[in-house]
């Protein structure tokens, strides 16, 4: 998701969930937006660089397709354990559970990790379907990812191991059936 639907939505929610608590509706907008924080410390743990605009112009690089000549480095995806809503949420919401003052940072996170992985059930369902098999270029044994392809009904997810999925031209072992394949197909990373 992107952050101002993380703000507009959190903000929305606070306004909702606290009508008459101004501070509880900020906290609650505040915590479903600076979660994303941790993209920011992951990109400069990788590149060394502070600038929140290097992050920004990184994350929308890394969702573009590769292109012969193109040698900027990727990283792949950054998310970090905060982004794991089975290792994040049920402490948080046992803390939450006797102080009530914890509650709108809670359904901050709550909402945040909501919108992040709404289609968490499609995507299982696409590395399912691939029962370990590249839908790229039809090799086993590598790790996959689910990528979208926006459609007239909605998305289609597709799991495609690192090279399919950046769009990098197949290697010399590819069988030749799955390169036209992968032509008609148009990827998008999460």
């Amino acid at each position: 998701m992107r952050f101002r639907t993380h703000l507009l939505s959190s903000a929305a929610l606070g306004l909702a969930v606290y009508p008459r608590r101004p501070f509880r509706a900020a906290l609650l907008a505040l915590a479903g937006t600076l979660l994303d924080l941790d993209h920011l410390l992951l990109y400069v743990g990788q590149t060394g660089d502070w600038s929140v605009l290097g992050a920004l112009r990184y994350d929308r690089y890394r969702h573009r397709r590769w292109r012969p000549g193109d040698a900027r480095p990727r990283y792949g995806s950054l998310r970090s354990w905060l982004h794991r809503p089975a290792l994040v949420l049920p402490p948080l919401w046992m803390l939450a559970w006797d102080r009530p003052a914890l509650r709108p940072l809670v359904l901050g996170v709550s909402l945040h990790l909501a919108l992040d992985h709404y289609d968490w059930p499609l995507r299982r369902l696409a590395l399912l379907r691939a029962a370990g098999r590249c839908a790229g270029c039809a090799r086993q044994g590598l790790r996959l990812s689910t990528h979208r392809r926006p459609g007239a009904d909605g998305h289609t997810f597709r799991a495609l191991c690192r090279r399919c999925g950046e769009g990098m031209p197949p290697r010399l072992d590819t069988p030749p059936g799955a390169l036209r394949a992968r032509r008609l197909w148009y990827t998008e990373t999460e």
